[in-house]
């Protein structure tokens, strides 16, 4: 049986977690999230150099790693051998998170609140309309991505600990 609770539960302390995270390296260096900002901030400022191309990656595996090798515990610790309530913990985890990413940090914060340090240097001149849209395509992709991700955690936990 899905044990919801647990899902909400873990999928609340893994968004605070990763929201904090997220909003830090955005509010220190917004260009390391420069591949989501809209096609007019992308074409005014400079590629990413070597150096944040690097930092991006270091950045993604210190704060994915844990993460993912706490998701990876939780699901095994799950004591069900049930394919689809492994599926369902990760994905509803992920999808917490996913929708907590979308109201939170890209609607309330970026689209409404909107502050200065969101916005990248040299583009302060360039009005764009709200990315209520471009967020909402956003949590779409990530929706899939995370069914992608709960099928194959679940699988290797399926084929791990059976």
């Amino acid at each position: 049986m899905v044990d919801s609770t647990r899902i909400l539960r873990d999928g609340a302390v893994f968004s605070v977690v990763a929201s904090i995270y997220l909003l830090l390296l955005l509010r220190f260096n917004p260009r390391i999230f420069l591949r989501h900002f809209p096609k007019e901030i992308r074409e005014i400022v400079p590629p990413k150099s070597e150096k944040e191309r690097r930092l991006s990656a270091l950045l993604g595996v210190l704060i994915g790693g844990p993460l993912f090798a706490a998701l990876v515990w939780r699901t095994a610790t799950l004591g069900s051998p049930f394919f689809r309530e492994r599926f369902a913990y990760v994905f509803g985890v992920l999808f917490v998170f996913n929708v907590v990413d979308l109201l939170i940090l890209d609607w309330l914060i970026v689209c409404w609140i909107n502050p200065r340090w969101v916005t990248l240097p040299g583009t302060e001149h360039v009005v764009i309309t709200k990315q209520y849209l471009h967020h909402f395509k956003g949590f779409l992709i990530g929706t899939a991505g995370i069914a992608v991700v709960g099928l194959g955690l679940a699988a290797l936990m399926s084929i791990r600990f059976q």
